[in-house]
């Protein structure tokens, strides 16, 4: 089957915030001088922004001499609790396999650690105050669980679209694809993603095949009902594609997968517009502070907060995914 992909399956889920990249400048301050100079280390930082609080953050890296440039991450949160508004107990795994150290593979990392930070927000407010639907998380959780049972190449095709398909990926996919095209960088994995989910097939399935995809949708949806809370939200799942006949189930999830496709491509549009905007700008704008601030860089880290807030918050979810 030509048509079905492979792709890093990322133990992860949960993220997104506008505080995230100022995050991500601080740690990388820290951090920058081990990752240049290939040496393990181990940051630990407290975060105290307004929406995003965390105690005694810890971002473990590790390097590897190996044939290729490869850098994976993880967000330990399994653990994690609230305590005074704050999220405790988390820590982050980078893992760096490294064959030359450049720009642009520190560039990679960079946005990887970014993609990480951003879903620990998510979780954080989750915990905080629920202001996520959870559904998505729980998913993502629930998949690296469920693969080792799935033995079909079909079931574990079904397993990489339904990751790549959640809505807290697909956003922190698209910030990493607008932290590389505002510094005129190529991000070619939201692309790929598009093309994953926009090929989706469905085929004539064996019975090894239709009662390994029985299994992932009843564990996905007793997994749904557990972690969450809302009962509204409980009340939306039992009418949601996952809790019907595997081939009802199927035909719809096509159908979300052609909603999502076009969602990304909007957003793609409308990051590419806005770097095409400030690449054009001639005059520094001087009304999007009450007064002319102290440190420029902080004008673009308005404007970039804002854009995030407004445009990139969250993919609407449909229907439980």
């Amino acid at each position: 089957m030509d048509y079905i992909l492979n792709y890093l399956n990322f133990n992860e889920s949960k993220g997104i915030s506008n505080s995230c990249e100022l995050i991500l400048y601080k740690i990388w301050k820290n951090i920058d001088s081990d990752i240049n100079n290939i040496k393990d280390g181990s940051f630990n930082i407290d975060i105290n922004e307004k929406d995003f609080k965390v105690k005694n953050l810890i971002i473990n890296y590790n390097f590897l001499i190996d044939s290729e440039n490869r850098c994976d991450a993880i967000s330990h949160l399994e653990k994690s609790f609230i305590d005074k508004n704050h999220l405790n107990n988390v820590f982050i795994d980078i893992k760096i396999r490294i064959n030359k150290i450049d720009d642009e593979f520190i560039y990679y990392i960079k946005s990887v650690l970014f993609h990480e930070i951003l879903h620990i927000f998510q979780h954080y407010n989750i915990k905080n105050d629920n202001k996520f639907r959870p559904e998505s998380f729980s998913i993502g959780s629930i998949l690296p669980q469920i693969r080792p049972i799935i033995k079909s190449i079909y079931g574990n095709y079904i397993l990489d679209i339904l990751y790549y398909s959640l809505s807290h990926e697909l956003s922190a996919q698209l910030h990493q694809y607008y932290f590389y095209k505002k510094n005129n960088k190529d991000y070619k994995r939201i692309k790929d993603i598009k093309d994953l989910l926009f090929k989706f097939k469905i085929k004539q399935l064996d019975k090894i095949e239709y009662k390994e995809i029985e299994t992932i949708k009843n564990h996905i949806l007793n997994s749904i009902k557990y972690y969450s809370n809302n009962k509204n939200y409980i009340k939306d799942i039992e009418i949601s594609l996952w809790n019907n006949d595997v081939e009802l189930f199927l035909d719809k999830l096509s159908d979300i997968l052609k909603y999502k496709v076009k969602w990304i491509d909007k957003k793609i549009k409308l990051i590419d517009k806005k770097i095409h905007n400030e690449l054009n700008e001639s005059n520094i704008r001087y009304d999007i502070t009450i007064s002319l601030p102290t440190n420029w860089d902080d004008i673009e880290r308005y404007n970039i907060d804002n854009f995030i807030k407004n445009n990139l918050n969250d993919c609407k979810i449909i229907q439980g995914i």
